[in-house]
């Protein structure tokens, strides 16, 4: 039965993005939209076919019985609070990406979180990709053998063509810069295609744009995980020719995984993504090499086609249907106390340990 939603904080770089979701979502009938700026609620009503109230404030918003689920999408200072308010008015919650500035800053709200047993997701919406999920499906089937290393590449463009200005890239209010913004989605999936977790970081970040901001815009980190496989990451707004903005912007994408048995790389071939496998294990033997292409239907959806269904899975599990919430509370505490580790190594220029907080 498609239920109402409420929308929080409407100037967010995603916020337009996420919306398309909800308009496309056939789980959502009505949308409630929240953000102290006036011209903020004027224009995403006049744009969200399904919009039903406006609100200045959250509190009145939380208010409404009708709305059992809101998704939250505010600066990172203060997503927290907010999330730990509306876990204390009943409701579920589907949370913007990294959903804090620290660990330290989100724990108590999932605290909250877990005390009210309401559902949450951050939107680590990559993990809902077909060709993540088959990477995946494909190391837990045995065809790299034991994992000894992964790389994993972020670039993206410039940071002149993203608005130097805006509180991204103000550590204040932010937390950090590309690690915090684009990195982390591949924190995540390092986690969720390996099973591992990341035991110690060494770090170097820089700021080399020649703008005027205080967060990293280049970063380099190598990582060991629980199994002993050393990963590694670079990320950086280092693409001189794109589109300006955070909508269609150019990227240079990759992640390849190795193992005792072969190896498993993603990229992107144009719209299409790519997974390709080098396998010598004994299920293997007659397609050592396999090559995956996966397309996507055309969806305004943020993240497309399988960003859609992150969300619609979230709304049908939160609500005691057959859905599926693809990450957890705990899912977006590892990544801030991975990122929290990074900045960490960073600042002492020495390895450090990822301190965990549950």
């Amino acid at each position: 039965m498609p239920i109402r939603i409420g929308m929080i904080g409407l100037t967010h770089p995603h916020s337009d993005m996420h919306l398309r979701t909800l308009d496309e979502s056939q789980q959502v009938d009505g949308i409630a939209l929240c953000d102290e700026r006036t011209d903020a609620l004027e224009s995403a009503a006049r744009t969200c076919s399904k919009a039903i109230a406006t609100y200045h404030d959250y509190e009145t918003l939380l208010a409404r019985s009708d709305v059992p689920v809101v998704f939250i999408t505010l600066p990172n200072d203060q997503t927290p609070e907010v999330v730990a308010l509306a876990a204390r008015a009943g409701k579920h919650i589907i949370c913007e990406k990294p959903c804090a500035r620290s660990a330290t800053d989100l724990r108590p709200a999932l605290e909250e979180v877990q005390r009210q047993r309401v559902a949450f997701t951050a939107c680590y919406v990559w993990r809902a990709n077909p060709a993540i999920l088959r990477m995946r499906e494909l190391v837990r089937a045995g065809a790299l053998g034991r994992i000894t290393s992964v790389e994993l590449r972020m670039v993206t463009t410039q940071v002149r063509m993203r608005n130097p200005a805006h509180w991204l890239f103000r550590r204040e209010i932010a937390g950090g810069g590309i690690l915090s913004w684009l990195g982390c989605h591949w924190l995540d999936l390092l986690r969720y295609l390996t099973g591992e977790e990341v035991e110690r970081v060494d770090a170097m970040a820089a700021t080399l744009s020649g703008e005027d901001i205080d967060v990293e815009d280049v970063a380099s980190v190598s990582m060991r995980l629980t199994g002993g496989a050393l990963a590694s990451l670079y990320a950086g707004y280092l693409l001189a020719f794109g589109r300006p903005g955070y909508e269609g912007a150019g990227y240079d994408q990759s992640i390849i995984l190795r193992g005792t048995e072969g190896s498993l790389a993603f990229a992107r071939d144009g719209d299409d993504h790519v997974v390709t496998l080098e396998s010598r294990a004994r299920d293997w033997e007659t397609a050592s090499r396999q090559i995956h292409r996966f397309s996507f239907p055309p969806s305004r959806a943020y993240g497309g086609a399988h960003g859609l269904r992150f969300v619609d899975d979230f709304l049908l599990a939160a609500l005691g249907g057959n859905g599926q919430i693809w990450a957890t509370a705990v899912d977006a505490l590892r990544v801030l106390e991975i990122l929290d580790a990074i900045y960490r190594s960073a600042t002492a220029e020495r390895a450090v340990t990822v301190e965990r907080l549950v």
